[in-house]
C-alpha cells in the first residue's frame, strides 16, 4: 500500500527527522510505498520513497504551515494513500508521531496570557487540538509516557489512542568489544583532531534545538567547575541551530576558549559519543532524548534532567546523574563536578553498555510499521451527520438515529453535528470512543439565522477534523449524501405561501440550503423516501435523476402487535381511565400545524353527539399546543382532547386507540401510518402524505383524496367510529401487512449505498 508521511522540514541531524527515515525504511522493506511531504528537504534525496516539496510561502512559519496542511490535503484528493502518517501536528492525519511535547501545557505554564492571543498561539493549538480532540480519530505513537498525562489533560483524548513505542537507537551507537582497540584509535584521532590533550575531559552536548535543550545551563554550570577541573574540560556543542547567542553567552561568561561549536550538526556523531567522558543534557523540555540512550550504549556517563522522558533509563539502569525537577542551577554545578570526576564513572559506563543487550531498545522502526499496517488494515472510516436538532420522538430523528447505530455497530466512527440534543446518549454512543457529540452553539433568536451559523460552523469544524463521508438529515451546503425526509421545501413555498413570504430572509436561507443539495451543479447524494419527492425536486431544480435514490420505509419492531395485544389495551386504558367501550382516537407527530391536528380536532368536533359523547382524542407529539387546545375550547371538545408532548411507550398507544388518524397537510413519508397498520390500528389519512399508498396496499385504512375537504374528513371519521366491522377489517389487515413491513430495511439499504458510492 502507499503510505503517506509529512514533516514540515528535513534534516540529517534532527530526532524526529531521523526517526522518519527509520520508519519510512521499515515500511519499505515489508513491500510498501511511501511519500513525503515537505516544506523543505536538507540533505540527499531519498530513495526508497517519492519526495514531494510543497510550493507554499508565507511571511511567518505557522503561516506557511497552515496552507502547507491545506496543500497537502487538496493534493491527497487526487492523489490519495492508505494512510497519513505526521511527524508534526496538523488536521487530517490518520497517524500522528507524537515527538514533541504538549504544545498547551508550555502555552500555559511558561507563556504569558498575552502570548495566548497571537497568531501563532492560535496555528499550533489548533493544530494540536486537531489530532487529540475528541473529535479526532488520530491514532498517537508516543515515545515516552511523559506528555501522555498533558494531552489527556487538555484533550480529554481517549487512552485508546495513544500506542508506546519503544526507543529506535541504531546499531553504530554500540561499542562493540571485537572492536575496541581500533575503537580507542578512532577516539584518540578525534581527540587530536579537536585539539584536546590527553588529560583534557570531553564533555558532550548534542541536540538540534539549542534553547529547547538547555545549553545555556551546561555554559553556566561548565563556568562553574571549579578551576583544576575547568582548566581540564572542553565542550563541545553539536545540533542544527542557530549558536551565535550561545557563542556571545559563552564569551560573557569567559568559557569561550573551552567550547567547540558544531551548529551545522556532524555525520560522525558515535565517534563523539565514544570519545567523550560525559554527556550533559539539562533541558527545558525534552519528550524523549535518544542522545540519552546513544550515549548509554556508547558507555558514556549521562548527566541530565529528570523530566526528559528517557531520563528514567539512566536511573533504573545506573548508568549516570539525574538533575532533579525543578531545576537548580547550583544543584546541576555540582552533578557537573560529579560526573566528571567519580570514582562510579567505570560503573556508569558498564552498566549504560549492558542496556544494549535488550533488542527491544532497537524496535521503534519496526513497532511502528506493525501499528501502522494494523492501522490501514483497520482504518475506520469517519461519517459525520448533521442534523440541526435532535429530539427523542421526531421520525427524523429516529431514522437518525437508527441509522447512526447502524454505522456504529459495523465499526464506523462516528461524529454527530448538531445545535441541541435534547436527550440522555444511548448507552452504545457514550460507551464508545469511536462516537462524539459535536453540539455547536451559535447565538441568536430566529432558527434559520442559527442553522445558517451553525452551516458555517460546521463547515470549519470538519476543515480541522475531516472526514470520510458529511450525511445530512437536514438540507444544508457541504454534504455528501442528503437523507430527504422533508419535503420540497420550494414546492411548499410556490404553493402553500404567499408572494411576500419569498421576500423574507427566512425563504432566502431554505431556498439557498435546498439549491445547495439539490442544483444540477452540486454533488450530494439525495436519499428519498418517496417517488414524489423527486418529481417536485426535478421539477424546481432539474436534479439529476442519477443522483437520487429511494429508499424504503423502516418500522420499529416493537411496532407490531403482540401476542398480549389485548391485555396491552386493557391495562393502557385503566391507566388513562377509559372503559372498553370508550372510542379513542390517536394522533402522532411532532409539528402540529403540518400534520393536521387542527383538522382532526374539528372532525372530531364534528361528530353526532352520542358519538362525540364516546370519543376521545390523543395528541402525542413535540409543539406547542396551546393554539389547538384553544381550538378544542372553542369547538366545544376541550374535554375530548389530550396532548403529550412525546412518549416514549408509544406501542402501547397503537394497541390502547381505536383509530389513527393523519390528515395531514404535507408529509414526506409518514412512518407513523405504517407503525400504526403493523400494530393492527385502522390508518384514516390525507393523500398528501408520502407514505399513504401503504394505507391502500395494505387496506389497512382510508385515504382521503386530495384537494383536502373537511366535510369529507368529518363524514369518513364519523363512518369509522360507527362501523366496528369495517374497523376490524381493516385492523386485521394490517397486521396481516406486518409480514411485508418486516422487509422493510431503510437504515441498512442506507448504509450500504453509502458505502457504495463513497468507499467502493
Amino acid at each position: 500500500m502507499l503510505l503517506g508521511f509529512c514533516i514540515y522540514k528535513y534534516f540529517p541531524y534532527g530526532g524526529i527527522q531521523r526517526d522518519l527515515r527509520k520508519i519510512i525504511a521499515a515500511c519499505v522493506a515489508r513491500g510498501h510505498e511511501a511519500r513525503v511531504y515537505a516544506l523543505s528537504w536538507d540533505g540527499p534525496q531519498p530513495e526508497d520513497c517519492e519526495l514531494v516539496i510543497v510550493p507554499v510561502q508565507a511571511v511567518t512559519n505557522h503561516h506557511r504551515y497552515e496552507l502547507y496542511a491545506q496543500w497537502v490535503h487538496d493534493h491527497l484528493r487526487s492523489h490519495p494513500v492508505a494512510l497519513l502518517v505526521g511527524m508534526n501536528k496538523m488536521p487530517g492525519l490518520d497517524v500522528y508521531y507524537a515527538g514533541d511535547s504538549c504544545f498547551e501545557e508550555k502555552a500555559q505554564t511558561q507563556r504569558s496570557a498575552a502570548y495566548r492571543v497571537l497568531p501563532r498561539y492560535r496555528h499550533f493549538a489548533g493544530a494540536e487540538r486537531a489530532v487529540f480532540d475528541p473529535a479526532a480519530g488520530t491514532q498517537i505513537l508516543t515515545i515516552s509516557d511523559q506528555q501522555t498525562p498533558f494531552f489527556r489533560k487538555h484533550y480529554q483524548t481517549h487512552p485508546s489512542r495513544f500506542h508506546p513505542l519503544p526507543p529506535g537507537i541504531e546499531r553504530d551507537r554500540v561499542l562493540s568489544g571485537l572492536d575496541a582497540k581500533a575503537q580507542a584509535q578512532d577516539s584518540a584521532r578525534l581527540r587530536e583532531e579537536l585539539g584536546l590533550v590527553e588529560d583534557e575531559r570531553m564533555l558532550l552536548f548534542v541536540g538540534s534545538g539549542f534553547v529547547k535543550k538547555g545549553l545555556d545551563r551546561a555554559l553556566t554550570a561548565l563556568h562553574a567547575l571549579p578551576r583544576q577541573i575547568y582548566r581540564q574540560t572542553r565542550l563541545v556543542v553539536i545540533g542544527r541551530d542557530n549558536a551565535e547567542p550561545f557563542r556571545r553567552m559563552a564569551r560573557r561568561l569567559g568559557v569561550a576558549d573551552r567550547v567547540l561549536f558544531f551548529a551545522d550538526g556532524r555525520p560522525d556523531v558515535p565517534r563523539f559519543l565514544h570519545a567523550a567522558d560525559a554527556l550533559v543534557l539539562p533541558a527545558y523540555d525534552e519528550n524523549a532524548g535518544m542522545v540519552i540512550l546513544e550515549a548509554m550504549i556508547a558507555g558514556l556517563p549521562v548527566l541530565t534532567t529528570s523530566n526528559c522522558g528517557y531520563a528514567h533509563y539512566v536511573s533504573d539502569h545506573g548508568a549516570g546523574l539525574l538533575a532533579s525537577y525543578p531545576f537548580s542551577q547550583d544543584d546541576f554545578n555540582e552533578l557537573l563536578v560529579q560526573i566528571l570526576t567519580s570514582d562510579e564513572r567505570d560503573a556508569w559506563a558498564a552498566a549504560g553498555r549492558a542496556l544494549a543487550d535488550d533488542p527491544v531498545i532497537f524496535r521503534l522502526a519496526d513497532t511502528a510499521a506493525d501499528l501502522i499496517e494494523g492501522f490501514a488494515a483497520a482504518r475506520p472510516r469517519t461519517l459525520a451527520f448533521a442534523l440541526f436538532k435532535y429530539f427523542p420522538y421526531g421520525g427524523l430523528q429516529r431514522d437518525f438515529m437508527q441509522v447512526a447505530k447502524l454505522a456504529l455497530a459495523r465499526g464506523y466512527r462516528v461524529r454527530v453535528y448538531t445545535l441541541s440534543w435534547e436527550a440522555e446518549l444511548a448507552d452504545d454512543f457514550e460507551n464508545s470512543p469511536d462516537f462524539h457529540l459535536q453540539q455547536i452553539d451559535v447565538p441568536g433568536v430566529l432558527n434559520h439565522v442559527r442553522y445558517r451559523q451553525f452551516a458555517r460552523a460546521m463547515a470549519a469544524h470538519l476543515a480541522q477534523f475531516p472526514v470520510d463521508c458529511v450525511i445530512g438529515f437536514n438540507k444544508m451546503p457541504g454534504l455528501d449524501a442528503y437523507y430527504a425526509a422533508d419535503s420540497c421545501f420550494e414546492h411548499k413555498a410556490q404553493t402553500l405561501r404567499p408572494a411576500y413570504y419569498r421576500r423574507t430572509s427566512r425563504y432566502r436561507l431554505f431556498s439557498d440550503f435546498e439549491r445547495a443539495v439539490f442544483d444540477p451543479t452540486a454533488t450530494t447524494q439525495i436519499y428519498l423516501i418517496t417517488e414524489t419527492q423527486r418529481k417536485e425536486f426535478v421539477a424546481h431544480y432539474g436534479t439529476p435523476d442519477q443522483r437520487m435514490r429511494l429508499l424504503p420505509p423502516s418500522v420499529s419492531a416493537d411496532r407490531r402487535r403482540g401476542d398480549d395485544w389485548r391485555t396491552v389495551r386493557r391495562v393502557f386504558r385503566e391507566d388513562f381511565g377509559y372503559d372498553q367501550d370508550t372510542l379513542l382516537l390517536l394522533q402522532v407527530g411532532s409539528g402540529f400545524v403540518t400534520k393536521g391536528v387542527d383538522r382532526t380536532i374539528l372532525a372530531l368536533a364534528s361528530l353526532p353527539r352520542a358519538l362525540r359523547d364516546r370519543t376521545r382524542l390523543m395528541v402525542v407529539g413535540q409543539d406547542n399546543p396551546r393554539a389547538f387546545e384553544s381550538l378544542a375550547d372553542e369547538s366545544g371538545v376541550a374535554d375530548r382532547l389530550q396532548i403529550f408532548s412525546g412518549r416514549d411507550d408509544i406501542p402501547r398507544f397503537l394497541q390502547g386507540a381505536d383509530l389513527m388518524v393523519h390528515p395531514a397537510v404535507l408529509e414526506s413519508g409518514g412512518i407513523v401510518l405504517l407503525e400504526a397498520l403493523i400494530a393492527g390500528l385502522p390508518v384514516i389519512t390525507s393523500a398528501s402524505c408520502g407514505f399513504a399508498h401503504y394505507v391502500d396496499t395494505a387496506g389497512g385504512g382510508e385515504v382521503l383524496p386530495e384537494p383536502f375537504a373537511q366535510p369529507v374528513l368529518n363524514a369518513r371519521l364519523a363512518a369509522l367510529l360507527a362501523d366496528a366491522d369495517l374497523r376490524q377489517r381493516y385492523s386485521n389487515a394490517g397486521v396481516d401487512f406486518a409480514a411485508q413491513a418486516g422487509r422493510f430495511n431503510m437504515p441498512e439499504q442506507f448504509l450500504g449505498s453509502i458505502e457504495e458510492r463513497f468507499f467502493a
